[in-house]
């Protein structure tokens, strides 16, 4: 006789249910995928910020062992073709006394190693230490390429830092003198605005987001090796910025010919809201894009500039 058990009936999800619980795992997602980014984009300004420690520290060492700050770039051609620039100098203080060594630095100038195949191999290679994580650009520089002797242009290893090299437009001398220049060996004592008023190294972004869907600007960054030159004028903002225009600004420079992004030749990143800077003290400290600032170009008391300048004798406000 067949026994009478009783049929379990299996339960199981409906259609809608399952829409609802994609539903709400689609809305977590969405909750926390914006928390994710942020962390992230905060462990990538400390690291930047960490770089830009290590850069203070080279540059201090340096003063110390040689009484005087990296030179922004040493003029050894006449600016015939690429001369060294400030980074370089610093490689020994930065875990980089072989790379230093091998490029004979001391020995020969940079547009003669630029023509060397072994030289030219060491200079494309990518150092992280010169580089901002939240930046997007290539390791390879292929925008702000460097002239050498034989009259090629070759692309060298990225850098997303660029000395400063004054509050108004390249100078050389004068209230509006940065911490770097041509043949310069800028002292602690020279900054008589106060080391922790005195901008010495900020950041530059490979691009910028036009405002709108207008598409990027070119900032190229910098290069790590040194300065440029064109038709016998040095193109100094393959490793150093100036002042004249606010940071993290797009748009056409018109000052120059031919005509380049204005971000090419001053201080932006990809950070939101400003970018960081080194300041001559050794500390970082992230500015604000908003930062008071010269909107004619005529480089008087404002803010902005007075940081990047180390003796305007103008009083810093807050910032």
């Amino acid at each position: 006789m067949r026994s009478l058990t009783p049929i379990r009936h299996r339960r199981a999800f409906t259609l809608i249910e399952l829409l609802v619980v994609i539903a709400i795992i689609a809305i977590l997602i969405s909750l926390l995928l914006p928390a994710v980014q942020q962390a992230r984009e905060a462990a990538r300004r400390t690291q930047c910020k960490n770089n830009l420690k290590q850069l203070g520290l080279a540059l201090h060492n340096y003063h110390d062992s040689h009484t005087g700050f990296a030179p922004g770039w040493v003029d050894q051609n006449l600016s015939a073709a690429a001369n060294w620039g400030w980074s370089v100098y610093l490689l020994p203080a930065m875990e980089q006394e072989n790379m230093y060594r091998q490029l004979e630095v001391g020995t020969i100038h940079l547009s003669v190693a630029l023509d060397s195949v072994t030289h030219q191999r060491l200079m494309a290679t990518p150092l992280s230490m010169f580089r901002c994580p939240s930046d997007t650009g290539p390791g390879l520089n292929i925008r702000n390429t460097l002239l050498s002797s034989a009259g090629t242009q070759q692309a060298t290893a990225t850098s997303n830092y660029v000395a400063a090299n004054g509050g108004g437009d390249w100078t050389y001398d004068g209230l509006m003198d940065g911490s770097f220049g041509r043949n310069s060996h800028v002292k602690l004592r020279d900054y008589s605005d106060g080391t922790s008023n005195t901008i010495m190294v900020g950041e530059r972004a490979w691009e910028l987001q036009l405002p709108g869907a207008a598409g990027k600007d070119q900032c190229n960054a910098a290069t790590i090796y040194g300065v440029t030159s064109n038709s016998g004028v040095h193109v100094q903002r393959t490793t150093m910025a100036k002042g004249l225009f606010g940071m993290n600004q797009t748009g056409p420079d018109n000052t120059v010919s031919p005509v380049v992004p204005i971000c090419a030749r001053s201080f932006s990143s990809r950070h939101s809201g400003g970018a960081q800077f080194l300041l001559a003290d050794g500390s970082v400290r992230f500015v604000s894009e908003n930062i008071q600032r010269d909107q004619n170009g005529t480089n008087g008391n404002y803010v902005w500039q007075n940081l990047l300048n180390k003796a305007d004798g103008y009083v810093i406000g807050e910032y």
